[in-house]
């Protein structure tokens, strides 16, 4: 892992997810870079002359970002390289654009955004990202701290395992940490059919060197089923496929996932097929 990446918009929730990233970025001796987006919507005066111009936001920016920088240096004493990069576009397009650029081998970002209304789901530009990004995303809760991985829970339907599962991210993490890893499988059926079965065994020869534990959880709801378990074993992090799961309108639902996501430190991280 050799480049980090954090949004940033300035919340206390950037700031604490930058601070993990910084200590991440630590652990495998990678480079952390800060990344801010903006758009200019430009206010006017009484007699119709813009109050800003973009230079002025543009310095207004750099300098808002150069001191968020100086507060995550000052909370954390590293020697992690640390970069930043604003651009005047849209949030989306403008993480894409640098993801295409920088080729982040992670992207680490809060969990909630500023207003009331982006807190009723997991953070409308973390759902964003999630949603459009091939980069892995690891989603850091508002009160998480850097530690140890001791479990880490790994989402899986069983279905195409060899096509649809990326097992190197994984499979590094559970190394790199020495961590336990559980294999989750949520269903409504307490018996597994016979493509259930296949696959598992197809998985459990992909990842036998990682020692797994297997876990069938019996209910109606994925979400439902993985949020029991990362309460049950006390999940450090949890690894889930969104796309492959239909997990975005499920797993990251407030509705479904306050004690997991807003109530517990558990780390979530999506990673795509």
């Amino acid at each position: 892992m050799k480049r980090i990446l954090v949004p940033v918009d300035f919340s206390t929730t950037a700031e604490n997810a930058a601070i993990f990233a910084v200590q991440l970025a630590e652990f495998y001796k990678a480079d952390l870079w800060l990344y801010h987006s903006y758009q200019l919507i430009a206010p006017y005066t009484e007699i119709g002359f813009s109050a800003i111009t973009p230079a002025d936001l543009l310095n207004a920016t750099e300098f808002e970002l150069d001191e968020f920088k100086i507060r995550i240096e000052n909370k954390i004493r590293t020697s992690v390289n640390i970069f930043t990069r604003i651009e005047n576009i849209d949030l989306q397009n403008g993480l894409a654009n640098f993801c295409n650029e920088l080729k982040p081998d992670l992207i680490v970002m809060g969990l909630s955004g500023k207003s009331a209304l982006t807190k009723l789901v997991v953070g409308s530009n973390t759902i964003s990202a999630i949603e459009h990004l091939k980069v892995p995303i690891l989603v850091v809760p508002t009160k998480a701290t850097f530690a140890p991985i001791r479990k880490i829970g790994f989402a899986c339907d069983y279905k195409k395992i060899i096509e649809t599962t990326p097992l190197a991210l994984l499979k590094k993490i559970v190394k790199d940490f020495n961590a336990n890893l559980f294999v989750i499988n949520v269903s409504n059926d307490k018996v597994l059919d016979n493509e259930k079965i296949s696959e598992s065994s197809i998985l459990d020869i992909l990842i036998k060197d990682l020692n797994p534990n297997y876990r069938t959880v019996y209910a109606e709801e994925i979400s439902e089923g993985i949020n029991w378990f990362a309460k049950q074993e006390e999940l450090d992090w949890l690894v889930v496929i969104p796309k492959k799961h239909n997990l975005m309108d499920k797993l990251f639902k407030r509705s479904q996932t306050k004690e997991l996501l807003y109530h517990t430190n558990v780390l979530i991280l999506c990673m795509h097929d």
